[in-house]
């Protein structure tokens, strides 16, 4: 369906929602030409490529952890949490999964800001393959003139760009205009003012990833050059057929907000930080080993370095506590609104995803905790 909702930003410039086959929506301006490709790029096929952590062994799901999974979801919905998806990979291999009402294994799940780490896994692999360089700097001809110019990718990634955004979600905020207003998301990040001298406080913002997903699509050549990348450097070689990322006005990822995929594939998603090969198990690195430990440093913020590469780092600091004191101090997460949750655990050689719809806290710490009690040793 074409034109299934429109929007008025402050009574002057009304905008819709134009949805595109295999791209999801894209806000735009009701007179704005069609900006994607006429002939959408056909997803990978499954014949050739690797199948991931779905090769699992047949009858091998430990009954107490699969017992215990589907508990924790029965438990979730009677308590309102509305939790829809959890799954649990081990060692490459799906070990359980369990499904709400009305989900399957297919079904492509929001990811909210889990997208912002499928983004900086994206360009990881740009990185990987020799098209990227983290310290690239003066990164757009808007930027020339000013101090913006100074901002290197590898300081967006780590959202310490200094750059001014205001990630509140309220009525006339950077998050909501961003998202929600006239103007494509990835262009009204560019327009940002600085806020402080790059490199030096970290401030989660939107607006960071949406300028990486910018420079990815300006580098690699436009949309069409984007999504072709995508399909067969980044999709087919991890077999991911429901994965998707929507785009903005100008055919950019809204790599901030905007990524969707089945918990299965979520989950092959996260199980490429445990080592940069993947699920696969592909004798090629999909992610180079040294951009791993990069994205896994904390930041040299002077207040807040839990943060890599658009993941959130368990580690113990100085001046703050571990994000979750009992789970693994080795840790990450890939997180986002509503309460999204996947923990990678290398100590574990684990991956867990927990997708849902919850207004309230997600009990993370008991639930991932008592999961990975039982993970096989």
């Amino acid at each position: 369906r074409q034109g299934v909702t429109r929007a008025t930003i402050g009574n002057i410039v009304s905008v819709k929602a134009h949805f595109y086959p295999r791209y999801g929506c894209t806000l735009i301006d009701a007179q704005k030409p069609q900006i994607l490709p006429r002939h959408p790029l056909a997803a990978p096929p499954l014949s050739g490529v690797s199948k991931g952590v779905d090769q699992r062994k047949k009858n091998t799901r430990p009954p107490a952890l699969q017992e215990l999974v589907e508990s924790q979801l029965r438990h979730d919905h009677e308590s309102g949490l509305d939790t829809r998806a959890l799954l649990v990979i081990q060692e490459g291999e799906t070990l359980v999964e369990a499904y709400g009402a009305g989900i399957t294994h297919q079904t492509p799940l929001l990811g909210w800001s889990m997208s912002k780490s499928l983004l900086a896994i994206l360009f990881g692999r740009l990185e990987t393959l020799g098209l990227a360089d983290a310290a690239t700097g003066d990164l757009f001809p808007e930027w020339q003139n000013d101090r913006r110019c100074e901002i290197t990718l590898h300081q967006l990634l780590q959202m310490c760009d200094g750059l001014a955004f205001d990630e509140t979600y309220r009525p006339g905020t950077d998050a909501t205009r961003m998202l929600f207003g006239p103007l494509p998301a990835s262009r009204y990040a560019l327009q940002r003012p600085l806020a402080h001298s790059p490199g030096r406080h970290f401030s989660y913002a939107s607006g960071s990833t949406n300028l990486v997903a910018r420079w990815i699509h300006q580098t690699l050549g436009g949309t069409e050059a984007t999504l072709a990348f995508w399909k067969t450097a980044f999709a087919a070689p991890l077999g991911l057929t429901s994965t998707m990322l929507e785009l903005d006005g100008d055919g950019v990822f809204i790599g901030s907000s905007y990524g969707y995929a089945s918990a299965r594939e979520w989950g092959r998603i996260g199980a490429t930080l445990l080592g940069g090969y993947g699920a696969g198990h592909n004798p090629q690195p999909f992610l180079d080993p040294t951009w791993l430990t990069r994205a896994l440093t904390p930041n040299q913020s002077d207040n807040d370095p839990r943060y890599g590469y658009q993941l959130w780092l368990n580690n113990r600091t100085n001046q703050l506590p571990q994000l979750y004191p009992q789970l693994p101090a080795d840790s990450f997460y890939m997180l986002g609104n509503r309460e999204q949750k996947l923990m990678v655990a290398p100590s574990h050689n684990a991956v867990v995803v927990r997708l849902g719809w919850s207004a309230s806290p997600y009990p993370i710490e008991d639930r991932f905790g008592e999961i990975l009690q039982l993970l096989p040793h």
